[in-house]
C-alpha cells in the first residue's frame, strides 16, 4: 500500500479530466501511473514518489454522463514548489484511458500551509479574545498589535456612530465620550457601547437613546460632566456612571470600569448627588448662608448672634466690635432693624453680599426666546413626523413641500435647490453653518429640535 504522510503535505494539485467513454476509477489510476512512468527519471516516478511518502494517495471522483466519464483528480504533494509544478504538468500528458481519448487539465496548485496559517491565526485570535489582560505578554509591541486588531474587528459603524456589535440588538446601551472609550470597553467584553463624539452629539445618537435604556459613562473631569448634561438636554438619559476623579475611561482597568457601572445612579439623582448638578454647586459657592438662614456678613464681620456679658453691676453690655445687632433702633435699642458698627458696616436689611466688598453678586441674565408665531405652530403636526427619523423637509414660500431628505444631506440640498425656499424644518440642531447657508438662499424660517450657538441676521430660527 502506498504511504501518505499527511503531516508533510505542502501542496495539492487539483485537475479535471474528461474521458470519451465509460470507465471506472481503477482504469483512470492505471492510465495515470502507466503513461507518466519513465517520463522524468526515477526520482520523479509516481510510484517511487508515493512509496517514499513524497506524494499521497491520488483521490479521483468519477461522474458518468451520456457515453462519457468526467471528474476531479487530487494529488497531495510534499515536494517543493518547482517539482510539484513539474508533477502537475506531467499529469496533463495523459491522453488515453483504455481505448478512449482523454483530456486532463490542471486547474490550480493549492498551498495547504496557507490554510493552516489562517487556521492558526483565527484560533490565536479566539484564544486571545478570552484573555482579559495583556500584562503577561512579554513583548509589549506584540500585545498592542493583537489588541488593536481584535478591537478594530469588533467596532462597527451604526447609523454613522462608532459602536460595539451589540448596540442594535441589546436593549441597553452604554454611551461613552469617544472611539477610544468604545475600544477600551470592547477589550473587556462590553459590546454594547456607543460613542457620542464628545460635545458634537449627532442626531442618530439622540434617536438611539430614545429607543434604549441609556447609561452614560463619562470621564472623571468637568468636561465629562458637561457632555452628559448636554446629552440629557437633547434626549433621554436613564443612568449616569463616572470614572474616578482625574481619570479617563480609556485609562481604566476592567475592575474600575465594572465598579463605575455598578455605582451608576439615575439621572434625576445624579443631579442631586452633585455628579452633574452644577447649579447646586454654584449656589453653595456664591450664595453662602449663615446662622438661621441669614446671609453671611462681608469679610471683617462676625455673623454670629451678639454675645452678652454680665458683670457685678448687673445690666448686660453690648459688644459692638464688628458684630451685628438684631435688636434695637438706630441707636441699637429695642428696634427690629439690624445695625453694623465699625469698619463701614451695612444697614440695609436683606443685603446678600458677594465675595467682593465693593461689588454685589449679580445673577446671569438669560434673555427670553422669541415666541413661535402661529404660522410656524401650524407646521407642528408635519414637524412631529420628522422627529426621531433624521429627516428634513424643505418648503416653498406657500408652505408646499419641495423635497424631503436625510439630515446629513440637508446643507448640500439647500445649496443646490433652484426653487425659492421659504421654510426648512428638520430633526436636528440648528447650527450657525446651516443658518448661513439658509440665509444665502433667502430662507425666512428654520425649525429644528434645538438651537446651537447661532446669530441669524435675516432668517428666523424656532424650536418645537
Amino acid at each position: 500500500m502506498a504511504k501518505t504522510y499527511l503531516s508533510t503535505v505542502k501542496y495539492e494539485v487539483l485537475a479535471n479530466y474528461e474521458v470519451q467513454g465509460v470507465v471506472e476509477k481503477p482504469d483512470i489510476v492505471g492510465a495515470i501511473f502507466g503513461q507518466c512512468e519513465g517520463l522524468l527519471g526515477e526520482d520523479m516516478d509516481l510510484k517511487e514518489l508515493q512509496q517514499s511518502g513524497k506524494i499521497g494517495r491520488i483521490e479521483i471522483t468519477v461522474k458518468k454522463g451520456k457515453g462519457t466519464t468526467f471528474g476531479e483528480i487530487i494529488i497531495p504533494s510534499s515536494l517543493d514548489m518547482v517539482k510539484t509544478s513539474i508533477l502537475a504538468a506531467t499529469i496533463e500528458t495523459v491522453e488515453k484511458v483504455g481505448p478512449f481519448d482523454t483530456k486532463v487539465k490542471v486547474m490550480k496548485i493549492q498551498d495547504t500551509r496557507k490554510e493552516k496559517r489562517e487556521t492558526i491565526t483565527d484560533r490565536a485570535k479566539e484564544l486571545l479574545k478570552r484573555m482579559q489582560k495583556f500584562e503577561g505578554v512579554e513583548s509589549g509591541e506584540l500585545a498592542d498589535t493583537i489588541k488593536t486588531e481584535i478591537k478594530t474587528e469588533k467596532v462597527i459603524n451604526f447609523r454613522g456612530l462608532t459602536a460595539g456589535p451589540e448596540v442594535e440588538t441589546n436593549p441597553e446601551i452604554i454611551v461613552v465620550e469617544g472611539r477610544a472609550d468604545v475600544l477600551k470597553l470592547l477589550s473587556y467584553g462590553i459590546n454594547n457601547a456607543v460613542a457620542m463624539n464628545g460635545g458634537n452629539i449627532d442626531t442618530p445618537l439622540i434617536g438611539l437613546c430614545k429607543e434604549k435604556t441609556v447609561t452614560v459613562l463619562i470621564d472623571g473631569d468637568r468636561g465629562g460632566e458637561l457632555n452628559v448634561k448636554k446629552l440629557a438636554a437633547l434626549t433621554k438619559v436613564d443612568f449616569v456612571a463616572k470614572a474616578p476623579d482625574g481619570k479617563e475611561v480609556e485609562e481604566l482597568v476592567q475592575k474600575e470600569i465594572l465598579q463605575a457601572l455598578k455605582r451608576r445612579v439615575p439621572m434625576s439623582e445624579a443631579f442631586k448627588e452633585g455628579i452633574t448638578n452644577f447649579e447646586s454647586q454654584t449656589q453653595r459657592t456664591f450664595e453662602p448662608r449663615s446662622f438661621e438662614g441669614r446671609p453671611f456678613a462681608p469679610r471683617g464681620f462676625d455673623s454670629r448672634p451678639p454675645r452678652r456679658e454680665f458683670d457685678s453691676r448687673g445690666p448686660p453690655r453690648r459688644d459692638f466690635n464688628a458684630r451685628p445687632s438684631f435688636g434695637g433702633d438706630r441707636r441699637g435699642r429695642f428696634g427690629d432693624r439690624p445695625r453694623f458698627e465699625s469698619r463701614g458696616g451695612f444697614r440695609d436689611r436683606g443685603f446678600n453680599p458677594s465675595f467682593s466688598n465693593d461689588r454685589p453678586y449679580t445673577p446671569a441674565f438669560t434673555p427670553r426666546e422669541e415666541p413661535v408665531p402661529q404660522e410656524v405652530l401650524d407646521m407642528k403636526k408635519d414637524f412631529d413626523k420628522l422627529k426621531g427619523k433624521s429627516k428634513a423637509r424643505i418648503l416653498d414660500e406657500k408652505g408646499k413641500k419641495i423635497k424631503e431628505v436625510e439630515v446629513k444631506d440637508l446643507l448640500e440640498t439647500i445649496q443646490k435647490t433652484k426653487k425659492k425656499i421659504g421654510t426648512v424644518m428638520f430633526d436636528g440642531i440648528i447650527t450657525n453653518r446651516l443658518v448661513e447657508a439658509a440665509e444665502a438662499k433667502d430662507v425666512k424660517v428654520i425649525v429644528g429640535v434645538k438651537k446651537g450657538a447661532i446669530n441669524p441676521q435675516k432668517a428666523k430660527a424656532y424650536t418645537m
